[in-house]
């Protein structure tokens, strides 16, 4: 007992000579911001901090969701109805969406409008229509997603993206408002380095108060965003009045989950291209598969190849060119990439502050134009903005394979970016 108190002593003593130097690198560490002493460890620790409890109950979604889809397997809403019956019925949801949104803009404006001396009275009218409304499309819900699923899955089957027989995963969705995305940058250059899920009713005031905390935190680029869908199981689409974009984005999120269980799938989070990869893959098999099912099943919404018929201009009159959103967004990517490649970020930034008040004046209001802009609308390189060759690549690819079926088969067997050219050599 005596002789191993005896080394506790001495190696306390030892240890003690080296205390204030442990002290200096710990208040180092502590007080230099620099991802060389916490990593990526800081920058979660700063993201977190700066969303609060503002992120996305992914956990509490999918137990709503799952269980009114599990109820649903047993009712089958809208499998009692004739072809023709779905047909009208999912017509009449997405018009409803249509008056909803006029609806709501009217109250809106009674509300605005400084010259209305009562308006809870004059909004009454139009607010009981609108009650009445909702609460038709909560009612019929159930039965235009069903019909939708049950679409898609036939055109997808008719590809033969299917497994053992079956489509799988089966294509099921749910109408939901969207999580947003809080995307970080770095600021010379422009990649998702970062990606947080946020609560879809966040206001725009909340929006810019995490943006600037995890600016003045980290000296990065960040920008929260709106999602049109969520790869979760069932998967997210938000409501829209526009048929063919819903039918696009339930097959492009079907897509995430059928590449989850191959090698693509599985390599998403490895860099920026294989997401690059990913997102462009689901978009390319998204538009394909929903333009389809618009001309089996809504022929009459899909508007012909050659429309709209350009006017005969006569020699003396005067062509004023129309404004490009995606040229003018592309030309903006180039030079931002070229001012960064210079380390002109400041210059950069001004060039986009520029051009987004620019956009302002053809009716394109975007709240913040930056490198996290960028990086999250380049991750799909068939956006207006990609620069990213890897969307030409792809659409290369797909027009060289046969069937969707073939092309499909070749991307989800990647597992690296070099697979893709190999593919195309």
């Amino acid at each position: 007992m005596p002789r191993s108190r005896s080394r506790t002593t001495g190696a306390l003593a030892r240890g003690a000579r080296f205390l204030p130097l442990f002290v200096i690198l710990l208040w180092l560490a502590m007080a230099v911001p620099s991802d060389g002493y916490l990593g990526r460890a800081r920058i979660n620790m700063a993201l977190y901090q700066a969303i609060g409890a503002h992120g996305f109950q992914l956990a509490s979604w999918e137990g709503e969701a799952l269980s009114g889809k599990a109820r649903e397997f047993v009712t089958r809403p809208g499998t009692e109805l004739s072809p023709l019956a779905q047909h009208d019925l999912v017509v009449a949801y997405f018009d409803a969406i249509r008056e909803i949104a006029r609806l709501q803009s009217k109250i809106e404006r009674i509300y605005a409008d400084p010259k209305e001396s009562q308006p809870q009275t004059a909004a009454a009218p139009p607010q009981a229509q609108l009650d009445a409304l909702r609460a038709e499309q909560t009612r019929r819900r159930p039965a235009v997603e069903r019909i939708l699923e049950s679409q898609v899955a036939a055109l997808l089957r008719d590809e033969g993206l299917t497994t053992a027989g079956l489509v799988w995963p089966p294509v099921s969705f749910k109408f939901a408002e969207s999580p947003h995305y809080l995307v970080v940058s770095p600021r010379n250059r422009i990649a998702v380095d970062k990606g947080l899920y946020l609560d879809p009713t966040l206001p725009v005031s909340k929006m810019e108060q995490i943006e600037k905390q995890v600016e003045d935190h980290l000296d990065m680029s960040a920008l929260v965003e709106g999602t049109g869908g969520f790869s979760s199981y069932p998967t997210m689409v938000i409501e829209t009045p526009s048929l063919d974009w819903v039918l696009n984005t339930i097959t492009h999120e079907w897509m995430h989950t059928y590449l989850a269980f191959r090698p693509l799938g599985w390599r998403y989070f490895d860099n920026g291209a294989m997401r690059t990869i990913n997102e462009t893959v689901a978009s390319i098999v998204g538009d394909e598969v929903g333009r389809r099912v618009m001309e089996r099943y809504y022929p009459e919404k899909v508007p012909p190849s050659d429309w709209p018929k350009p006017r005969s201009i006569r020699p003396e009159e005067t062509q004023v060119p129309e404004f490009s959103f995606g040229k003018f967004m592309r030309e903006t990517r180039l030079a931002v990439d070229k001012m960064l490649a210079e380390d002109k970020v400041a210059e950069a930034e001004h060039y986009m502050e520029a051009r987004r008040q620019e956009l302002a004046g053809h009716g394109y209001l975007l709240r913040r134009l930056n490198q996290a802009y960028f990086a999250f609308h380049g991750s799909y390189a068939v956006g207006p903005s990609a620069t990213d060759p890897i969307g030409g690549k792809l659409r290369l690819l797909r027009r060289q394979t046969g069937s969707l079926l073939e092309f499909v088969r070749t991307v989800g067997g990647f597992r690296s970016a070099a697979d893709l050219d190999a593919a195309l050599e």
